[in-house]
């Protein structure tokens, strides 16, 4: 953090210790919301709302003296900004993924970052910050898809995203939910085009539909819970799934015995955090982004929690060292969801999915 930044942290410590009187005597005009220094950030539910109670909410409110409204969403972000008041929105700040930013951006739901106030902007990864959507929203951490499986009762290894459509593949379970990650992974298994650049293109769609389709899958998994059910009664011996959240559970589970394995070229997806449209707090959530972006709260992020980190200078625990790729040279070898590159045709090609998972 730079000096003047933490001039305006100590600056605000001393308002608010001398201001304690006048604040509490004022508190009941504000409501049930919270005081004027309360930040309403709303991020991925699970895991990662633990982190942020745990780890960022303590951290932040002591380093700066606001309070941290933690909200867990995982769907009906862009509409319940929408349809919120322009004034009033349901969160100040909000995390989001490559489609998130671009159906916020239709809509002006966001109000573009401003880099240049953000003392910590200059240590993100270029790689992280090629994308459109870090125009408008700050990328904060990244994850990646890897194999998950039942080490006790799959009779193959999986190594590279190849090897679920090799001869000695077998019954796979894929994600029902979202078309895209899965033609992904068929495109860096047809590997014609770097980094999954494949599904960027409408005309290559039937070709990684055939790959798919290739995949022994004995059935297609509704959300985590259902993943881990259909491993541990045998529906399933082998899924698709993503590195961090794999090994939360294989480290909480006492039922299965769970592999996790991170092909040496994957793809993976980006969160970016956005200031909300109409609270009123840009300033305030600009301080907090910054904050959410330094190395010191990064490698507290990464201690509890297996995901990639933004900031270059993040240290990280030995297991996530050993698979995810971490520094910019790595990045070369994740392709990373880019939305907004597949938007006209989206809807088109997601119905075809939902058509296949049906009939399967």
């Amino acid at each position: 953090m730079t000096e003047s930044g933490r001039r305006s942290l100590v600056s605000r410590r001393a308002f608010l210790a001398t201001g304690a009187a006048t604040a509490t005597a004022l508190a009941g005009c504000v409501g049930s919301g919270g005081g004027s220094d309360t930040l309403r950030v709303s991020t991925w539910s699970g895991t990662n709302k633990t982190v942020f109670e745990n780890v960022v909410k303590p951290k932040y409110e002591d380093e700066t003296g606001n309070s941290l409204e933690v909200v867990g969403n995982w769907s009906g972000i862009v509409p319940k900004v929408r349809q919120s008041p322009e004034d009033s929105p349901p969160f100040d700040v909000t995390i989001g993924g490559s489609r998130i930013t671009y159906r916020g951006n239709q809509d002006d739901l966001w109000e573009p970052v401003r880099y240049d106030n953000l003392s910590n902007s200059d240590k993100l990864k270029d790689r992280l910050m090629q994308y459109e959507a870090a125009k408008t929203a700050v990328p904060v951490s990244y994850g990646v898809h890897a194999y998950v499986y039942n080490k006790d009762a799959t009779t193959w290894t999986p190594e590279t995203w190849s090897d679920i459509v090799s001869d000695e593949a077998s019954n796979v379970t894929l994600s029902s939910a979202f078309w895209l990650k899965n033609l992904m992974m068929a495109a860096v298994i047809d590997d014609s085009e770097p980094l999954a650049q494949e599904v960027y293109d409408r005309q290559n769609a039937d070709a990684l539909f055939d790959l798919i389709e290739e995949v022994p899958t004995t059935s297609f998994y509704q959300g985590a819970q259902d993943l881990w059910t259909k491993l541990n009664q045998g529906i399933a011996n082998v899924g698709h799934y993503f590195f961090a959240y794999g090994l939360a559970k294989a480290a909480s589970s006492d039922k299965l015995n769970i592999g996790v394995t991170v092909p040496p070229k994957t793809t993976g997806y980006i969160d970016y955090y956005h200031v909300v449209r109409g609270s009123g707090k840009r300033e305030m959530a600009e301080e907090f982004l910054d904050f959410l972006i330094s190395s010191e709260l990064q490698t507290a992020y990464a201690k509890e929690f297996n995901l990639g980190m933004s900031n270059t200078n993040t240290e990280y625990p030995e297991q996530t060292r050993e698979q995810l790729p971490t520094s910019n040279d790595e990045l070369g070898d994740v392709g990373f969801r880019d939305f907004a590159r597949v938007a006209d045709y989206s809807s088109e090609l997601n119905k075809r999915y939902r058509k296949l998972v049906q009939n399967n």
